[in-house]
Order: C-alpha cells, then structure tokens, then sequence
C-alpha cells in the first residue's frame, strides 16, 4: 500500500465519522435515549480531528511495513464506525419518537453485540495504535494522552445496555400429550419439570418414553379386565 492510498483510507473514514454525525441527528431527540448515545456523539468531533491530523504526516514515503501497520489500525477503526453508523441509521428507521432498547438490543445482536459506546471505545484504542507509530511527529503522538482521557470519560457514563441485557436469552417450549409432557429450552439455561417426576440439567438432554413404558403396559392390561 502506498503513502497516497493511506491518505485516501483516512478520508474515507473521516466521510464516515461525518455519516454518523448526521445519522445521530435524526435520533438525538428521542425521549429514553442512554445517556452513552449522546456522550459518543460528543466524541465524534474529535475523532474526526485526529483523522485530519493524521492525513499530514503520511505524505512522505512510507515502507511497506509502516504501510501495513496504518492500514490495519484503519481497516480496524473503520469497520467500527461503519457499525456505529449502520446503528444509528438503523435505529432511525425503525424509530416512531422514542427509543425502545428491545429495537436497539435486536440491531446490536445482529452487529456482533457491540454497543455503541463499545465500538467507539474500540475506534479511540485503533486511533492511539495509529498516533503513536513511529512516522507521526511527536506532538501528534502526544494525542495518545487525550485519546485515553475520552476512554475514560466514556467508561463513566452507563451503558446503553447492560452485559445480561445483551446476552441471548434461554427460548422455552412446551409440549403436552396423552401420557406425556415435555418441557424443552431452546438455548443456555436450566430446565425444571415442576409436577410428577422432577429433572433439572443443563445443556443437550435426552430422555425415553415418559411415563416409562411398563406403566403404559400395566395400564393397557388393566383397561382391557
């Protein structure tokens, strides 16, 4: 990868750091929106800025390992922000003036359980992995301190959702029948059968005929006197 094309990825994600500006607007307003929307939102300028600041240094001639390395923190850095705004844009569509967590835990199942501020939390880390390599100056790999200080800030506010909140919930079934009933969960968790005959395990289980076959014999023979 030449110096040229590094430029050119770092304008790219700046276009998209401005598409997450824009997509934020339309859902800024909504009534129950997490606090950590909004503190991401804050973030965004200076991300941007750190990417314009960026862009000067790679001018001059890079080799191909210091091609390689910018290109990694950026592919890393940009695969987050268009996550961040994939979400955003997401949440708008499917918005009608107030923000339901149920719609936004379903978008962020379907983006690898990344909330928005952990994305962005991601976005700050490859920003710094950017910074402080060896072709920028050293006032720009000073911005190393101020990245870690917007970690931080953000790590105060609460979360969008919280960790159980994300996590995939057990699904349960139920099935009744003559001489039979079966409780099955689809998913992580425990399984209890509360009447008759008790079981609890975890994970995959297989059982035989319930109730046990002599029983449904010893009842066919007693219908049948």
């Amino acid at each position: 990868m030449a110096d040229s094309d590094v430029s050119h990825q770092i304008t790219s994600l700046i276009e998209v750091t401005d598409g997450i500006v824009e997509a934020y607007k339309p859902i800024k307003d909504l009534r129950g929106l997490p606090e950590a929307f909004r503190e991401v939102n804050n973030v965004l300028p200076f991300i941007k800025q750190i990417l314009r600041d960026a862009k000067h240094p790679t001018k001059r001639v890079l080799s191909a390992n210091d091609a390689e390395a910018l290109k990694t923190a950026l592919c890393n850095c940009g695969e987050k922000a268009n996550r961040l705004l994939e979400i955003f844009k997401k949440i708008a569509k499917k918005t009608n003036g107030q923000y339901n967590s149920s719609v936004y835990r379903a978008i962020i199942i379907q983006h690898g359980k990344h909330r928005v501020e952990t994305l962005v939390d991601g976005i700050l880390q490859d920003l710094g992995a950017l910074v402080t390599h060896h072709i920028f100056p050293a006032d720009m790999q000073r911005q190393v301190e101020s990245l870690e200080n917007a970690r931080e800030a953000l790590a105060r506010v609460s979360p969008s959702l919280t960790d159980s909140d994300v996590a995939e919930q057990p699904r349960a079934a139920n099935q009744y029948g003559d001489h039979s009933r079966q409780y099955n969960l689809l998913g992580e968790g425990a399984q209890r059968i509360a009447d008759g005959h008790y079981f609890e395990a975890r994970g995959n289980q297989t059982f035989g005929m319930f109730p046990p076959k002599s029983f449904m014999d010893s009842s066919e023979v007693a219908a049948g006197q």
